[in-house]
């Protein structure tokens, strides 16, 4: 498989840290990607698109991805008109494919720890739903976090380590500053070849029947074993990140 369009841009991640009440702490330490400005598309599944990409290079993370947004973002920028989004919002070879939508795969993903019941959740003091689930990058699984609720609700906290939102709303359009959505599948059907119930990260564009704008939205709902014709992801060059995990409180 080619790796095409090039790679031309370059972003440097400062260090970051989170922390789960009663679960643990995250810390990554500061790196640097050179990575493409637009997306590559296979319509493969996450298992097949990464198992053709030539040595050297890799899929972009969920941090990554948040990192380029959040970029944009504290510098007055719009991210869904940014050009690095583009191929998200169909504005990318409009008259190549059937589907011209690319729905992005990431290296992280989410994985239902055995012991949990994947129905069961946790609620804050704000009443707002949050499941545990291990974090994994690649197929390494890193440590535990809270995930929110989905249902494409607002994203109005992120975590810059895992790149999954932190706190999420239910707000009507128009939410200004705000300019992305989160759906999350709480119980996934298992993984067809390792029996295991994980879904990717991923990252599309959405238009909610008309009722709004196109905006961004992380998704963790799709599996990774299931390919569509839009799927694709970011070519990175450089290593994963090593993510440090200290585990207390369980």
């Amino acid at each position: 498989m080619s790796i095409e369009p090039e790679i031309v841009e370059r972003l440097t991640l400062q260090p970051a840290s989170s922390s789960y009440p009663g679960i643990g702490t995250y810390e990554r330490a500061g790196h640097t990607i050179n990575y493409s400005s637009g997306l590559t598309r296979t319509g493969k599944s996450y298992y097949d698109s990464k198992s053709s990409i030539p040595a050297g290079y890799r899929m972009s993370t969920a941090a990554e991805e948040l990192a380029i947004q959040l970029g944009l973002e504290r510098a007055g920028q719009d991210p869904r008109e940014a050009g690095v989004f583009d191929d998200l919002f169909a504005r990318n070879n409009l008259k190549t494919y059937v589907w011209p939508y690319v729905w992005q795969w990431t290296e992280t993903g989410l994985h239902v720890p055995k012991e949990r019941d994947p129905s069961k959740y946790e609620t804050d003091p704000q009443g707002r739903k949050y499941w545990v689930r291990e974090l994994l990058i690649g197929n390494e699984a890193v440590g535990k976090i809270l995930v929110p609720e989905g249902n494409g609700r607002v994203v109005v906290e992120w975590d810059e380590v895992s790149g999954l939102p932190r706190v999420t709303e239910n707000i009507d359009f128009p939410h200004t500053p705000y300019t992305t959505h989160f759906r999350f599948n709480p119980a996934p059907f298992k993984d067809i070849g390792l029996a295991i119930q994980d879904v990717a990260v991923e990252r599309r564009s959405l238009w909610r029947r008309a009722v709004d704008e196109r905006c961004l939205v992380v998704a963790a709902d799709y599996w990774r074993w299931v390919a569509a014709p839009g799927d694709g992801f970011r070519p990175v060059l450089n290593s994963l990140p090593k993510i440090n995990f200290d585990k207390h409180g369980q």
